[in-house]
């Protein structure tokens, strides 16, 4: 049985990067590095691939992976959210009576999230019984206090955020972020999920990632940001 499904979403477009998940990142293409991830967790029963691409289907393969369906097309577009895809993978199994108690997204532009990463956030899903349990990481340059917004080329405060003076960096609170690389889910919020919230139910548990862990491939800066980590650190970490 499948208890925990981990489902690395890769479709074939990108605008910000043409063939953004196979390009290389440390000599190998930037979606090995959540696959190996997955299937390096103790925690993980079984790691799927879900996909449109052929090309991207055949590297998962090569790092054996499972591939047991192609992503539907509907499922392949911009405008569809991830979330659908996790649930379309739970769908597919409860069909073939082996429903995953809980599913975990990795998100394959987040290459320096680790196993131990994965393993910490399936652990505390399992272990608290918790809707689901999300990377994030500590927000310090665009701190909400810090925040604006713009009529015009006019400054204006921020509204749903009330500050009476400024406050120095060291007397803020703390804020954290989603980095978006690990989402765990437990069934039932993706069984729920209504196309209209982002699916973590009512009690949420974290996994703080470090800045450097949380980058997040988008853009020609991020991968040029990514590989030149790896060229100072000497590895994907």
């Amino acid at each position: 049985m499948t208890d925990i499904l981990a489902v690395i979403p890769a479709r074939s477009g990108s605008k910000g990067i043409p063939n953004k998940n196979v390009r290389d990142l440390s000599g190998k293409p930037l979606i090995a590095h959540q696959i190996e991830n997955a299937l390096d967790a103790d925690t993980v029963d079984r790691t799927i691939l879900s996909t449109d691409d052929d090309e991207i289907a055949a590297i998962g393969r090569d790092l054996g992976v499972e591939i047991p369906f192609k992503r539907p097309a509907s499922l392949a577009t911009d405008d569809v959210p991830v979330i659908a895809v996790y649930e379309h993978a739970r769908e597919y199994y409860a069909e073939l009576g082996d429903e995953p108690t809980y599913v975990v997204g990795l998100q394959p532009t987040c290459p320096f999230t680790t196993s131990s990463q994965v393993d910490e956030a399936v652990e505390k899903a399992t272990e608290t019984d918790c809707d689901a349990v999300v990377s994030v990481s500590e927000v310090t340059e665009t701190h909400p206090y810090r925040s604006y917004t713009l009529t015009g080329d006019r400054l204006e405060s921020f509204e749903d955020v009330t500050v009476h003076e400024p406050l120095q960096r060291q007397d803020r609170p703390d804020v954290y972020g989603l980095t978006g690389a690990i989402f765990v889910r437990h069934r039932a919020v993706l069984e729920r999920w209504d196309n209209d919230d982002f699916a973590l139910g009512e009690e949420t548990r974290v996994v703080v990632q470090s800045e450097a862990e949380a980058l997040d491939i988008d853009t020609p800066f991020d991968l040029r940001t990514a590989r030149a980590l790896v060229a100072y650190d000497g590895e994907v970490s």
